[in-house]
Order: structure tokens, then sequence, then C-alpha cells
């Protein structure tokens, strides 16, 4: 959908001070948390060791947990296939719907750029099936970015589900998540990649939808 949006409000930044909660879902899952504490600050790190379906298992990966910003993927198609792998446009990767200085830093994808990605935790989901709105059996993954390859025919995004979120409930959140739009057309109505300086997992933990997190 080509319809230009207009921001609904100004992004917000959550305080990242709760408690640990690690609740992984979901077969087949290999976690190691591990945490360093240093000047206060918490920095939690992620190790994936599990393949998607049909695949080898991947070498093991350390990823470290930011919330203070978050992935925003909307791709082609009805559903997610489950792969763990999406194809993002290049003209629609950080390059709408996020703030100048996030495009400055990020949107290049070096590897330097693509390292930091990674530590965001991500939504990645289809566009919504109706205008401003989905139906109750449309979810989006909630997850960690693993992989980025830029090809000649896209971006090829691989990612860890961590559990899934009811989408229309990421529509009734417009303001909190810091998308764009209104209850009529917003960021889920298109397909892009966004970044947002936002804490994600706060915001939908305070509105009663519980993902995994550190």
């Amino acid at each position: 959908m080509e319809n230009k949006l207009m921001p609904s409000g100004n992004n917000v930044v959550q305080p990242s001070n709760t408690p640990t909660e690690i609740n992984l879902p979901g077969d087949n899952n290999t976690l190691i948390a591990h945490a360093d504490s240093v000047n206060n600050q918490f920095n939690p790190v992620f190790v994936f060791n599990n393949g998607t379906s049909g695949t080898p298992p991947m070498a093991a990966q350390q990823i470290t947990f930011n919330p203070d910003y978050y992935n925003l993927l909307v791709v082609a198609g009805d559903v997610l296939d489950g792969t763990g792998r999406v194809m993002v446009d290049k003209e629609r990767a950080i390059t709408e719907s996020t703030s100048q200085e996030l495009k400055d830093l990020y949107a290049s994808l070096t590897p330097e750029a693509i390292a930091v990605v990674k530590t965001f935790p991500a939504i990645i989901t289809t566009e919504n099936h109706s205008y401003g709105k989905t139906d109750a059996q449309h979810f989006a993954d909630y997850g960690m970015i693993t992989d980025i390859k830029v090809q000649d025919n896209g971006i090829k995004v691989y990612y860890q589900c961590l559990n899934k979120i009811p989408q229309q409930r990421l529509n009734e959140l417009l303001f909190e998540l810091g998308l764009e739009g209104n209850e009529h057309f917003n960021e889920l109505n298109r397909m892009h990649w966004a970044i947002k300086k936002i804490d994600m997992v706060q915001v939908l933990k305070e509105n009663g939808i519980q993902v995994f997190s550190m």
C-alpha cells in the first residue's frame, strides 16, 4: 500500500528497570542467558542454538538484548511462513517511519550497523488484513534478528521467534509503540522496515501482552 503516513504522536522512551523474567515457550529451543552488570547497567545476552524447522541447527551465537529500541518489519503475504526469514525491499529498509538520527546510524547496514541492529528486539509481521485493523487470527512474531544479508534482490532478514502477539493489539497501541498513522491506516498496513526508539517490551507488558524478556 502506497499511502503516506502521518505521525500519531511523539515517541516515548520507557524505563527499563523491571525485574528479570525468563519464559521461553515452544519446542526445540536452546537458550543460555548471561548478564553482565557494569555501572548498574543490565546487559542480557541470548545464545541461540537451534535452526528453523527442516534445517540443520545453526552455529551458536550470542546476541545482546537492548530494549531501548526495536525493529518493526512488515513484509509481504497474509501470514508468516514459519521459516524464520523474510525479505525486505531495499527502498523500504530503515528509510521511512524512522527518525533521521536512526536512519543516519543504521540505514547503511554496514557490518557495524548490523551488529547493533541485531541487539534490538523485533516485531515481524505481515500487513493488516483491513485498513487500520486486522482479524483475531492474525499474529505477529516477536523475537530477535539473528542475521541480515544484503542481496541484489533485497535484504534477507533471519530471526528467532520467541512468541506470538495478536496483531490487532498492536493496532490498538499506535501511540505507545510510536507507530505512524491512525485508526484508518497505519504502519502495519504498509510493507517496510523501521526502527523505533521505544522500549517495546515494556510497552507490551504494561498493556497486558506477555512477551519473553530478560
